[in-house]
């Protein structure tokens, strides 16, 4: 690659983050305009780790939930599993298969489950009947989550791109709506009159995912979109899913550093996101490898009100054949419990 070509890559790459940056914290937040939040929670702890500068480091499998591009390079079979011990005791659970096609590309599968435990009901009283102005009917779940298929395929020996469409499930349990109102005539009182529905939702959403290697050392640029959906309605109120548009850049800076070291990898990354419910933010990370076999790695969230700096390990084991990694991440919350995550991959 030349090295104008590669300048001006760089610049224009630069320029859009610069940008990015500079609106952070600049605008109104919009927050509390989307919907199935849990869509937008990161799943892989080696992404969250690393401040979920994932978009340009995600590979194999993972890309079922960061970017469905990187999903073409599945070795052959590849199966993950992930926890998030999320908020207020709520976790979030993530299960995927991939499988290599070939020339033809990669295909995967996967599912997404958010548990919020078990929620109690009430129902709106005169304070005649209980002081409180409610009493207690039953307890219920919510339940909320994604079925996807995922389709991707490397173009060139420097370009792949992947999609991921989701089947979305939404049901926030029993609740009663009044449907008629009239006054008791030998009391007096006014009359409700009340009937029970499931409030529930099923649609379809699409994740967008693309990767590119420069040809520079081992600088990838990688964009997707994520969570595009149409309007969803509950009785009057409409919402979008928490679609998101990112830009990342990623980097193993050893080959410049340590050239003499091969047995040594050092992973830095910076992500521009675009959220419809939220402001610009910016995301950071670093992974430090060693041969393969041990990770560590750092990352910091900028303007994200509940998640900031994180840090985690990882390791990788061969056994009879099979491919084994093991990831924690541990992420410092604002105004909650910290939130820890585990993540296990293997390829066969």
């Amino acid at each position: 690659m030349g090295r104008r070509k590669l300048r001006t890559t760089l610049l224009t790459l630069l320029t859009v983050l610069s940008v990015v940056h500079l609106a952070v914290g600049g605008q109104k937040k919009r927050v509390g305009q989307s919907g199935m939040a849990y869509l937008d929670i990161t799943m892989s702890a080696r992404a969250a780790a690393m401040g979920d500068a994932a978009t340009a480091t995600v590979t194999g499998i993972d890309g079922l939930w960061h970017n469905p591009g990187v999903v073409a390079d599945v070795p052959d079979w590849a199966a993950a599993l992930h926890q998030v011990n999320w908020l207020v005791d709520s976790k979030l659970y993530g299960v995927a298969l991939a499988k290599s096609l070939g020339n033809f590309g990669a295909v995967g599968v996967d599912l997404t489950y958010m548990d919020y435990g078990d929620f109690v009901g009430t129902r709106p009283v005169d304070r005649a009947v209980d002081p409180r102005g409610f009493v207690i009917t039953r307890k219920f779940r919510v339940e909320d989550y994604a079925v996807g298929f995922t389709f991707a395929r490397r173009v060139s020996n420097k370009f792949t791109f992947g999609f991921r469409l989701k089947r979305l499930h939404e049901n926030l349990g029993p609740a009663a709506y009044v449907v008629d109102e009239y006054q008791d005539p030998e009391t007096g009182e006014m009359v409700r009159v009340r009937r029970t529905r499931e409030w529930e939702l099923n649609d379809w959403g699409l994740d967008f995912g693309t990767a590119y290697d420069v040809g520079w050392k081992s600088l990838r640029i990688a964009m997707t979109m994520q969570n595009f959906s149409r309007d969803m309605k509950y009785w009057f109120e409409e919402f979008q899913t928490p679609m998101t548009l990112r830009i990342g850049l990623a980097m193993d800076v050893a080959q410049l550093l340590l050239p003499s070291t091969p047995n040594v990898q050092l992973k830095v990354a910076l992500d521009a996101t675009h959220p419809n419910d939220y402001t610009e933010r910016v995301h950071a990370g670093a992974e430090f490898l060693y041969s393969r076999r041990l990770a560590l790695r750092v990352g910091y969230k900028f303007n994200h009100d509940v998640e900031s700096a994180a840090f985690g390990v990882g390791t990788q084991v061969e056994l009879a054949g099979l491919s084994a990694e093991f990831d924690y991440a541990y992420c410092a919350a604002n105004y909650f419990k910290d939130i820890h995550r585990l993540s296990f991959r293997v390829r066969f």
